[in-house]
């Protein structure tokens, strides 16, 4: 009787980890410190003055930074030390401009050319020498004959999400463009259908620019820590990511503390990482879409979350960049190498790690409309 009854225990308890530890988060947290980093001695670097809208995103080319303005559709080069380099693209019709209208986001590939995506599911590919080399357009045909769609396939269908274009992240690998999504429906979200979310819903989406098609739907589900007041979490239900040169996916959910490694097939290699300092995650509780679209830009202005990660492989440093709140002078920055926390520092505001070029690791460009001046920081470590 006493080996039967240990029998149905151990059955128990197996059963209860395998419904804990599911699909793209089977492995128990890793997490181990060593911090030696306390602080940062960080400069700022004033780019020069170009005509711009203030609405870019940038990023590290060769021994220098670009900046995209995505509304003026510009490229400028410049410097480490902020100096104007040259002007690439520009509205036009010629094999160097582009006719993109407004770019939603961006990434270079490894071979140099760069892919322009719009807002309309449209990709334009541009060579190393800034010519248009190749543009399509993914359709998307998400509903039946009726306007209904197909609920059994709804998650597991890649032309069933769109991007999320606050806060996009995009990045690449071979000939892959990665997205952060959610799913194109009103009627099946976070808040309407929360755990069908939580189990089924993809957070990244990948497009074969070969195929011209879209590819897999990857980031599926949430951690366990969205399982517990789940609508608390509503307005940050999503991810951010990087992609090394060796295909490795790092991904990190904006309210969870934990940070997820995955080999370039998707198979969950490692899981750790430590909860940011002084972060506010006293989170609304959103029920309803009016309450979301009420209250999501106060609450991503002013609470604490997750908001970018940032793998460089030069250093083999994975760098997570987070948001304190509105009643701290500063955000946070931890520093990670092989799974080890080895620092966790206070920054400045806005500051998200880009990549580095020696001696110094470099920020993405921050865009201040009011002063009408565009700078990065940058810092050793």
């Amino acid at each position: 009787m006493k080996n039967i009854l240990l029998f149905f225990v151990a059955v128990f308890i197996a059963s209860s980890c395998s419904t804990e530890r599911k699909g793209n988060f089977r492995l128990q947290p890793d997490s181990k410190q060593n911090v030696t980093i306390t602080s940062l001695e960080i400069d700022s670097v004033l780019l020069d003055s170009v005509t711009t809208s203030f609405v870019v995103s940038s990023g590290k080319c060769d021994s220098g930074v670009y900046v995209i303005d995505n509304y003026f559709c510009t490229l400028y080069r410049f410097d480490l030390n902020g100096k104007f380099k040259d002007r690439k693209l520009g509205t036009g019709r010629a094999r160097n401009e582009t006719t993109i209208g407004r770019i939603a986001t961006h990434s270079f590939l490894a071979d140099g050319r760069l892919v322009l995506y719009d807002y309309n599911a449209g990709y334009y590919i541009y060579n190393k020498d800034f010519l248009l080399e190749d543009y399509f357009r993914v359709v998307y045909e998400q509903t039946n004959n009726d306007g209904s769609y197909d609920r059994d396939n709804l998650y597991e269908d890649p032309y069933s999400y769109t991007p999320v274009y606050n806060d996009n992240v995009c990045r690449s690998y071979g000939n892959n463009i990665y997205f952060k999504v959610h799913l194109a429906f009103p009627n099946c979200n976070y808040i309407h259908t929360t755990d069908e979310q939580l189990r089924q819903g993809a957070n990244i989406l990948e497009t074969n620019l070969e195929k011209r098609s879209l590819g897999r739907i990857l980031s599926v589900g949430y951690p366990m820590g969205y399982y517990t007041n789940s609508l608390d979490k509503a307005i940050f239900s999503t991810v951010n990511f990087d992609i090394s040169q060796k295909g490795n996916f790092y991904v990190t959910y904006e309210a969870d503390t934990l940070i997820y490694q995955y080999d370039k097939d998707y198979n969950e290699q490692v899981c750790f990482g430590f909860a940011g300092k002084n972060m506010d995650l006293d989170y609304v509780t959103i029920n309803t879409l009016s309450e979301s679209r009420k209250n999501w830009r106060n609450e991503r202005q002013t609470k604490g979350y997750y908001n970018w990660l940032e793998y460089v492989d030069e250093t083999g440093l994975l760098f997570r960049s987070y948001q304190k709140g509105k009643t701290q002078s500063t955000d946070g920055l931890q520093i990670y190498k092989d799974g080890v926390l080895f620092g966790d520092v206070s920054v400045p505001k806005g500051l998200r790690v880009m990549g580095y070029v020696a001696p110094y690791c470099y920020s993405y460009v921050i865009a201040d409309e009011e002063r009408e001046i565009m700078y990065m920081y940058r810092f050793k470590l």
